[in-house]
């Protein structure tokens, strides 16, 4: 009996020991995730939280309102930091957030790191450690030459986006060909635009793209080229024969937008009744569109006319003049005296003044003469020099090739 108490005794001990060993283990275990696991900030509007506290990185895709003393808020910095990062002049182009633009998100230890793609060869670096923090500059990136080729079926901008072409390239192509073709009335279904452009990696992850190398647009059956080439340390693009495709004034300053009231000196005013000349073209648009100025010139006026509304005269040269008027309201950085340039955005569509609808009043002048906008003849920019000319003739036609080679269609 004292054999079989003391055996049952020590099979209780053991028992326990095995028990109270599990316990601890499985506290060890539960305390390894606690410390290890992530902390979840949810950014506004975002349907996925990111994850904040791992090694991992997270992207976040920028939302119209961000801004980087917001994202920095949300992620839980020291506002006294926070004030002193979106201060810091040198963090300039990083506080540029534009919808779209991505930030990379990531924790190593106690210190957070921000990162964002340049939008030309290099990833900005925020590095933040308790109440400090660097900015870096990444210039190892890897680049690549990609290829995006399509059909217009409805329009240029609907197709380009089901073919996989970024915004900023679609952006891009909508003002290399814009010198040439009016996208409101020249492009037809079945045109076909191949590009070749840049993008960037970093450790696999792609980061974003840079400019057009070159590109084609077959606008009813007549062909388009452009070829980025550098000369005196300015980019620009030209035509295979090397001529510069950029002219002084874009064909319209709204994208996409068709005519509602073209030039016409005895056209009879459909507010006032009377037979009065319209001295410009008017475009159709909704309400906030943006107006981008056709040429670079000097804002010389900027104010409200009882019969333009809101309006804004560029002299361009000392001989053009093109104005732009029943506008909703201006850019909040134009003003008399504002030097604009090409394709800049100077104020938004409207129906102020005079205006039975939203629309733009857009004319043009020369020597103060008005001037059908639609027919006008655009001077040239400079062709490449002689010095160039070999030079970029082998790049030219390195990149025909390239995209002959890949195009299938």
């Amino acid at each position: 009996m004292n054999i079989d108490y003391r055996l049952k005794f020590a099979l209780f001990l053991i028992l326990a020991a095995i028990v109270f060993f599990m316990f601890k283990a499985n506290n060890i275990f539960e305390n390894k995730i606690v410390t290890h696991q992530s902390k979840s900030i949810t950014f506004k509007d975002d349907t996925k939280p990111i994850q904040i506290g791992s090694t991992d990185e997270t992207t976040y895709k920028i939302k119209k309102g961000d801004t980087l003393y917001s994202l920095l808020k949300q992620l839980k910095i020291n506002p006294l930091l926070i004030n002193k990062i979106v201060n810091d002049e040198n963090l300039n182009s990083f506080k540029t957030l534009l919808p779209g633009n991505e930030i990379i998100f990531s924790n190593i230890g106690k210190k957070i790191f921000l990162k964002k793609f340049d939008g030309k060869s290099a990833v900005d670096l925020i590095e933040i450690s308790g109440d400090r923090f660097k900015l870096k500059k990444l210039t190892n990136l890897n680049s690549y030459v990609a290829f995006k080729e399509y059909k217009i079926e409805r329009s240029l901008y609907e197709s380009a986006l089901k073919a996989e072409v970024p915004n900023n390239i679609i952006d891009e192509l909508m003002i290399v060909f814009g010198w040439d073709i009016d996208f409101v009335f020249d492009v037809r279904v079945g045109d076909k635009v191949k590009v070749l452009y840049t993008e960037f990696y970093l450790e696999g992850r792609l980061l974003g793209n840079s400019d057009i190398l070159a590109a084609t647009f077959i606008n009813n059956g007549k062909e388009f080229s452009v070829f980025r080439f550098s000369q005196q340390g300015v980019k620009d693009y030209f035509s295979a024969d090397g001529e510069s495709v950029k002219k002084s004034f874009l064909k319209t300053p709204i994208e996409f937008a068709a005519i509602t009231s073209p030039y016409n000196l005895k056209r009879k005013h459909p507010i006032l009744n009377t037979i009065r000349p319209h001295t410009g073209t008017d475009y159709r648009g909704k309400t906030g569109t943006p107006v981008k100025v056709t040429g670079d010139g000097i804002v010389v006026r900027a104010n409200f006319s009882n019969s333009y509304g809101n309006i804004i005269d560029v002299k361009h040269f000392n001989k053009y003049l093109t104005r732009y008027a029943h506008l909703n309201n201006f850019e909040r950085s134009i003003k008399v005296g504002s030097r604009v340039k090409q394709g800049q955005v100077i104020g938004y569509v409207g129906s102020t003044g005079l205006a039975t609808g939203p629309h733009l009043h857009y004319e043009f002048r020369i020597n103060g003469k008005h001037t059908n906008p639609v027919n006008v003849s655009m001077p040239d920019a400079q062709p490449i020099n002689q010095y160039n000319k070999a030079v970029f003739n082998k790049v030219t036609k390195e990149r025909i090739g390239l995209i002959n080679n890949l195009s299938s269609i």
